[in-house]
């Protein structure tokens, strides 16, 4: 089977990956459940009137201190959070997560939302799934690549788990984490997701999530040709405003970052600036404003506290109705989406617990939901329905602030089982990716890492030197030798024409062998002696010769065997030199197409 599957003697990782999603599929049930339960009992005290203002004032100030509490006891190097630590250390630390993270990741998430603040659990869940299977492998002193794909069935398995969606847990770690699709990868982490998920459904005995949107029943009605247009602009639209948002997540990190104050106060003063959102929006609310009462009711927080996921099953129910009240919910739809960015940017930049997920799914919740009433209030765009908004809303703006359009659209289908959603999701999923990418080049994980002067390369990266060929590069000039010239010619000939590499050629011209000037400066060592050397006893034959159409990934592949500034590129008809590429020709080509300096 191992062989079927090209794992080779990889078999055993199966078996590996099946115990970690049947482990963290169970742990997420209690993770969430605990969450769960602690966010109904604030909602049932907060719901009782009078005491709301002060729950608003108190809820965030209690958990960022418990947060604080926390990180104090469970210290970390990395000031970032969930899925961008884990990021950190598949691309950088070869996989190797403390196990200390699950608890500091458990702990300080749950009192970080519970309190109200703007974060998701789904992010942490992936790191203490991560650091579960990190610390699994190497219990089982497994080896780097093999701790990486523990690693990934991990973070697939509390995904998979908390929504009740396996496929989006496989494409989201691929895509977002491993950047891997090979089979040796791909494998496992399909066994970890499906166990983790048929485990919570085994101890819920429902197919529904433990934790986010149940399902909904929508229209089966097939997308038709001419709407392809409206999920278009949606998808456009949603892909501008995630990449907004990465920016500003990006810039309240570097902020807070720039505070000279102790780490740990930091918490305290990002839960300030929320309350200050909270207090103004539970003052305006008390007035009965329309903009504040129309997606909630005079007894709960502010709708912008929490992981948000009991405003997205309203706004599922929500009718738009006349213009007059389209316009109405379209500025509050527009005022509510700035406000969660916003909270989450102070919850999360300051230092909380959390994750990403849940906020983006919210705003392209919300996103969504005010494009259906831009439809209303705009004749010259077609009407989109409320509910196709909401859920192509949320799916774009996950895939698009994740770089991710598999996992934001699988995500949303398997939510809603229904494959009449999935034509939708999907064009707008890529276009919303494609858009969120011009508009700015990191990811809403790769900019947080960004704004830590922290750099990791991407699939489209490895891209870049896959589709360029070496035609396309001005080659450097080569001077073709003879095996029975002599070394003394290398040395006038490099300071004539500063050449220092040197094909060597047969007598038809056929290339040979080359001759590194790291040789020749080594055989200066010995000046008097090189009128006796010949090219024949500097040249080296292992030396593989590159061809025009190579691709540049080839070259850096060769590059990698030698201790050589050039290689030679020779013709594949005649196998004649026809110049040089050299190290830095790779690094300038690759440095220009993603846009480093």
């Amino acid at each position: 089977m191992g062989n079927a599957l090209r794992l080779g003697q990889d078999w055993h990782v199966l078996i590996l990956a099946a115990v970690c999603g049947i482990s963290i599929g169970a742990l997420a049930l209690v993770f969430i459940g605990t969450m769960n339960w602690l966010l109904r009992q604030l909602g049932q005290f907060a719901s009782q009137g009078t005491t709301q203002l002060w729950i608003a004032i108190a809820m965030p100030f209690a958990g960022a201190a418990i947060t604080v509490i926390v990180f104090r006891i469970f210290p970390s190097s990395f000031k970032g959070h969930g899925v961008s630590r884990v990021m950190l250390a598949v691309h950088r630390q070869k996989s190797v997560l403390p196990l200390s993270l699950a608890p500091r990741q458990w702990i300080g998430s749950t009192a970080t939302i519970s309190s109200g603040g703007s974060a998701g659990p789904e992010g942490p869940i992936v790191a203490i799934g991560s650091a579960i299977g990190s610390t699994f492998a190497s219990w089982l002193e497994l080896d780097a690549g093999r701790r990486t794909t523990l690693l990934g069935c991990g973070a697939a398995a509390g995904l998979s788990a908390v929504f009740g969606a396996p496929l989006a847990g496989v494409f989201f770690v691929l895509e977002v984490i491993l950047r891997d699709f090979t089979a040796r990868t791909f494998t496992p982490i399909v066994i970890a997701s499906v166990t983790a998920a048929a485990t919570a459904q085994t101890i819920l005995k429902s197919p529904d999530p433990i934790f986010g949107i149940a399902l909904i029943h929508i229209d089966q009605n097939p997308m038709l040709l001419a709407q392809t247009p409206q999920y278009a602009l949606l998808g456009l639209i949603t892909g501008i405003c995630a990449a907004g948002f990465a920016v500003g997540m990006k810039s309240a990190h570097r902020a807070f970052n720039l505070l000279r104050i102790p780490p740990l106060v930091k918490p305290l003063i990002g839960a300030a600036l929320l309350v200050a959102c909270g207090v103004a929006w539970t003052l305006l609310h008390q007035q009965q404003l329309p903009m504040t009462t129309i997606t909630t009711n005079a007894r709960e927080l502010p709708p912008f506290y929490g992981n948000g996921y009991q405003l997205i099953e309203s706004l599922l129910s929500e009718p738009i109705g006349t213009e007059t009240s389209a316009l109405v919910l379209f500025g509050s739809l527009a005022l509510l989406m700035i406000l969660k960015a916003i909270a989450t940017a102070f919850t999360l930049g300051s230092g909380g617990a959390g994750g990403l997920f849940a906020p983006g799914l919210v705003i392209g919740a919300i996103l969504g939901a005010a494009y259906s009433a831009l439809t209303v209030l705009v004749p010259a765009l077609p009407d989109i329905s409320p509910t196709h908004g909401v859920l192509v809303g949320m799916g774009a703006f996950v895939a698009a602030g994740a770089h991710a359009p598999l996992a934001g659209a699988f995500l949303v289908y398997e939510l809603t089982h229904s494959y009449a959603i999935l034509l939708p999701l999907l064009l707008a999923a890529v276009i919303a990716t494609v858009a969120a990418r011009l508009v700015y080049p990191n990811s809403i994980y790769t900019a947080e890492l960004a704004a830590f002067n922290i750099r990791l390369s991407s699939v489209a990266d490895h891209s870049i030197l896959r589709s360029t060929l070496i035609r396309d590069l001005s080659l450097l000039p080569s001077v073709p030798v003879l095996v029975s010239d002599s070394a003394e010619l290398l040395i006038d000939i490099g300071e004539r024409k500063s050449v220092h590499d040197f094909p060597v050629v047969d007598s038809d011209g056929r290339y040979h062998g080359f001759v590194c000037g790291s040789d020749v400066r080594s055989a200066l060592v010995y000046r008097d002696a090189l009128r006796l050397l010949t090219v024949a006893e500097l040249e080296r034959t292992d030396f593989a010769p590159l061809e025009s159409d190579d691709t540049l990934d080839t070259a850096l592949q060769r590059f990698s065997r030698h201790e050589t500034q050039a290689l030679p590129v020779i013709d594949a008809q005649t196998r004649k030199p026809i110049g040089l590429i050299s190290r830095s020709q790779i690094m300038a080509v690759y440095n220009s197409a993603v846009g480093v300096q």
